[in-house]
């Protein structure tokens, strides 16, 4: 296999990935991280992973990945935090820096929270003896990458991170206004990995730092399995996603219950997986129709997902989000050569085509997502061409290399 050229030879220094993750590879979260720990654990001689939250659930990993579980006890300890960000001069620095943008109490919060976090790395790595062959990898574009820029001015490492949709863009809903120091951190950083095109010219044009980002794209392993079709007069929806406003999960049962009642005479099937606070609200506002079964699952791990789209006939994958990154479920349906709507908003427009969907506005009606749903039925896509789409753009396999070989290549040059 190509990734194993990756491996270092045996007059090059072992190298070492430090990797600072929010939960992997505890609890459910950063599932996206289960197919590129492989691939990293791979192409280097040990990877050492520091999460800031961990729990008794801990999903498998490479025998050369190290969990230090240390740093989560430190980082999660509330009160110590509070009372080092009060007395800490950068905390009141970066409150005097970013005074204009604080208009709310939500702003405030935001740089308090901004702040305890970087005081609670940079207290807790100042004395971590780290060698100059060592990668730190920094999964999110956050707290933790500030708190390494500064450390680097007395440490030597090399620093990479990713950015993906939330530590991307600022100002939305569901985003912070601002992200301290950002500009800064840009110049400083040895090099920036965005999951999408759409993030990377988002933040060149917003801080003009045009030579530290690339593209990066996320991706998921091959299962070997295209998802059944469905016979005649039968249609089945799927999604997949935290149930929460920005989802606008909501938004997807008011469009299929809309298309059950305008096609009485077809058999509708939607399943959801995913959980959040308002999915017995959703439940219960979906009519009783004799033609539709609807069923939303709480989480779920992706192994269970993957085994529904071998067995189970799908139609049409559907995403309504008001925010993404580029959506992981995506990748996944259409590793299954599923076709997909979703709307345009971030990353999507790189994975949602004429080929494999449908692409909706930012902000669709239930009679535009109907309108898709149509177009998807009647061009009757093959699930071929999606397929080899999903293989050329989101092959964990491809995708993951690439980055490996990048991090290699660019970031520690030619130590032979």
């Amino acid at each position: 296999m190509k990734n194993l050229l990756l491996k270092t030879d045996a007059n090059m220094k072992a190298r070492k990935v430090i990797l600072f993750t929010r939960r992997f590879p505890y609890f459910k979260t950063e599932a996206f991280l289960e197919a590129e720990i492989n691939i990293l654990a791979e192409a280097f001689d040990e990877v050492v992973i520091f999460p800031s939250e961990i729990s008794e659930e801990v999903r498998p990993i490479p025998a050369n990945v190290k969990v230090e579980k240390e740093f989560s006890k430190h980082f999660q300890n509330k009160k110590k935090r509070i009372l080092q960000t009060i007395f800490s001069s950068f905390f009141w620095d970066t409150l005097w820096k970013y005074k204009s943008k604080i208009n709310s109490a939500d702003s405030f919060k935001h740089i308090f929270q901004f702040s305890s976090s970087v005081i609670a790395y940079k207290t807790y790595f100042k004395n971590y003896e780290f060698s100059e062959s060592d990668l730190l990898y920094t999964y999110w574009f956050t707290e933790a990458t500030k708190a390494f820029i500064d450390l680097k001015k007395t440490k030597k490492f090399k620093l990479v991170s990713r950015a993906h949709r939330y530590d991307i863009y600022e100002g939305l809903p569901s985003t912070p206004a601002f992200w301290p120091f950002r500009k800064d951190v840009l110049e400083k950083i040895d090099k920036l990995y965005s999951i999408s095109e759409n993030g990377k010219n988002y933040m060149e044009t917003k801080y003009k730092v045009y030579n530290k980002i690339k593209v990066s794209k996320l991706g998921v392993f091959d299962k070997g399995k295209t998802a059944p079709q469905n016979v005649e007069n039968e249609i089945s929806f799927v999604s997949v996603s935290r149930i929460d406003p920005m989802k606008r999960v909501q938004l997807i049962a008011d469009s299929i219950v809309n298309f059950a009642k305008l096609n009485p005479e077809k058999k509708i099937t939607w399943i959801h997986f995913g959980d959040g606070k308002e999915r017995e609200n959703i439940k219960n506002s979906i009519p009783i129709l004799s033609n539709l079964k609807a069923q939303l699952n709480g989480a779920i791990q992706n192994t269970q997902i993957y085994k529904y789209y071998e067995e189970n006939p799908v139609s049409i994958f559907i995403n309504l989000s008001s925010s993404e990154g580029i959506p992981v479920s995506i990748m996944e349906a259409q590793s299954f050569g599923i076709p997909v709507i979703a709307t345009d908003v971030g990353g999507s427009g790189e994975i949602v085509q004429n080929e494999t969907g449908k692409l909706l506005s930012a902000n669709p009606s239930v009679s535009d997502v109907n309108l898709a749903i149509n177009q998807i039925l009647s061009e009757n896509l093959s699930r071929q061409e999606i397929k080899k789409f999903w293989n050329l753009n989101f092959n964990a396999q491809t995708n993951y290399e690439n980055f490996v070989n990048d991090l290699k290549s660019e970031v520690f040059l030619d130590e032979k």
